[in-house]
C-alpha cells in the first residue's frame, strides 16, 4: 500500500516526532489534540543518546539542545550527607529540558514541515479496518494509517488492543521548580544529581533556560486515593518526608512556589502493538516508572522506528509486525529495568545500603552505558533484508 495520509491522536513526543518523521517523507499528517494547549504542562525531561541520536538523524536536535541544557556528568550521592557514592562523564548526546519547550520545538518542526495540529478536537470514534475517524468536530476523515498517541489512559487501546488498566505501583513523586542559585552548593550540582535514601530518592538537574532547575522526589505509598493522577502537592508534607535529608537540599525545596504530586501508574504491553490501520506508540504503548529516565526517549525510538520500517518495507502489514517485534521486545525490557531499578534505588536496610553503594561505585559506569548505548539506527539494517 502507498501511504499517502497518517492521523496522529495525541500531540505529545510520539506523536509530534513521528509527524515530523512522516512530513519529512512527503506525508500528508493531520495530528488530533483533545486539549486547547499542548504546552500546558511542564516538568524537566531527561534525553540520553538512543534518543537524541535519532533526532539528529530527523534534523531536530539542533533546535531541541539549543533550549535545553547538557550536564556533562551525573553524581549518586547519600541521601544525608551528600557525599557522592558514584560519578560518570556524560556528553553533549545526553540533554536535560523542560517537556514544554521539547514539545514546542517539536510542533514548530512540524508546522513548518507543513503538517497540520488540530487543537479541542477530540477523537470521538476509530474504524481500525477502513482507517475512518469521527473527531468531535463532526468530521469523518479517512487515513492510510492511525497513529494512537494519547497517553496511559488511551480509551482507544482499550477498545482494540487489550483490556489491561493502569496499575498504581506503589509509588509516588513530587515534582517543582527552582532556579540555579537556590542548588545545593555541592561540587557538581549543575549536573544530573541523584540522592539515595531510605524509601526514597531525589533528582535534580538543570533544564537549560532562564536558569531553570527540575527537581523530582519519589517515595513509596500504599496507595493512590486522588481522583486525578497530578494534584497540586502541600510542601509541607515533603519537607517532613525528607526529614533528616541533607539541609541544602531541602532548602531547595522550600525556594520552589509550586509542587505537584504524582501517582505514578504502569499499564502492561499489548500482546501486539498494532491492529489493522492503528497503531499504539509512547505510553499508549508502554507507560513505565520514571527511575531509568526513559520515557521520553521510548517515544522518539517508537516514531523513529515505525517511520523507517514504513518507507524500508513495502507491504504495510510487514512494516508493522516488524515494528511490533523490535518496540515489544525493547519496551519489555526498559519496563522491566526500570521496575528493578525501582527497588534498587530505594533499599532501606542498613545492612543492605552499604552493599547497594558499592554495586553502583562499580557498575555505574556500565549500567548507564548499556542503556544509553542502544542504537535503534545500527539495529534496522540487522532486523531488515538490504533488498
Amino acid at each position: 500500500m502507498v501511504l499517502r495520509r497518517v492521523a496522529i491522536i495525541g500531540a505529545g513526543i510520539s506523536g509530534l516526532t513521528a509527524g515530523c518523521a512522516f512530513k519529512q517523507k512527503g506525508i500528508t499528517v493531520d495530528i488530533f489534540e483533545r486539549s486547547g494547549s499542548i504546552y500546558e504542562f511542564g516538568a524537566g525531561i531527561t534525553l540520553s543518546r538512543n534518543a537524541t541520536l535519532l533526532l539528529g538523524e530527523l534534523g531536530l536536535f539542533d533546535s531541541i539542545s539549543a533550549r535545553g541544557f547538557s550536564p556533562m556528568g551525573s553524581f549518586i550521592r547519600d541521601y544525608k550527607s551528600a557525599k557522592v557514592i558514584s560519578s560518570i562523564n556524560l556528553d553533549e548526546n545526553f540533554i536535560t529540558i523542560d517537556r514544554r519547550d521539547l514539545v514546542q520545538q517539536l510542533a514548530n518542526s512540524f508546522q513548518e514541515l507543513g503538517g497540520n495540529i488540530f487543537l479541542n478536537n477530540k477523537i470521538e470514534s476509530i474504524d481500525p479496518s477502513k482507517g475512518i475517524l469521527n473527531s468531535s468536530a463532526n468530521n469523518e476523515m479517512e487515513y492510510d494509517l492511525i497513529l494512537i498517541c494519547d497517553g496511559i489512559n488511551s480509551s482507544f487501546r482499550s477498545r482494540f488492543f487489550d483490556q489491561y488498566t493502569p496499575r498504581f505501583t506503589g509509588f509516588v513523586a513530587w515534582r517543582g521548580m527552582t532556579t540555579v542559585n537556590k542548588l545545593p552548593q555541592h561540587e557538581g550540582s549543575l549536573k544530573a544529581n541523584v540522592y539515595y535514601g531510605p524509601g526514597a530518592h531525589f533528582v535534580h538537574y538543570p533544564t537549560g533556560l532562564d536558569n531553570k532547575v527540575n527537581f523530582i522526589a519519589i517515595e513509596r505509598s500504599k496507595i493512590w486515593s486522588e481522583e486525578s493522577w497530578k494534584i497540586e502537592g502541600d510542601k509541607s508534607d515533603l519537607i517532613k518526608s525528607l526529614e533528616g535529608w541533607d539541609q541544602e537540599l531541602v532548602s531547595m525545596v522550600e525556594s520552589t512556589d509550586k509542587l505537584y504530586k504524582w501517582g505514578i501508574f504502569e499499564r502492561p504491553l499489548p500482546r501486539r502493538l498494532f491492529s489493522k490501520k492503528c497503531v499504539l506508540l509512547g505510553d499508549a504503548a508502554h507507560p513505565m516508572v520514571p527511575f531509568l529516565g526513559q520515557g521520553g526517549c521510548m517515544a522518539i525510538e517508537d516514531a523513529y522506528c515505525l517511520s523507517s520500517l514504513m518507507f524500508k518495507i513495502e507491504d504495510t502489514y510487514e512494516a508493522l509486525v516488524m515494528y511490533d517485534k523490535l518496540r515489544n521486545r525493547r519496551s519489555k525490557w526498559i519496563q522491566r529495568r526500570s521496575r528493578l531499578q525501582g527497588m534498587f534505588n530505594h533499599i532501606s536496610n542498613p545492612f543492605l545500603v552499604p552493599i547497594r553503594n558499592l554495586i553502583v561505585k562499580f557498575s555505574m559506569r556500565r549500567s548507564v552505558e548499556r542503556i544509553h548505548s542502544y542504537d535503534l539506527i545500527s539495529e534496522l539494517p540487522l532486523e531488515l533484508d538490504h533488498g
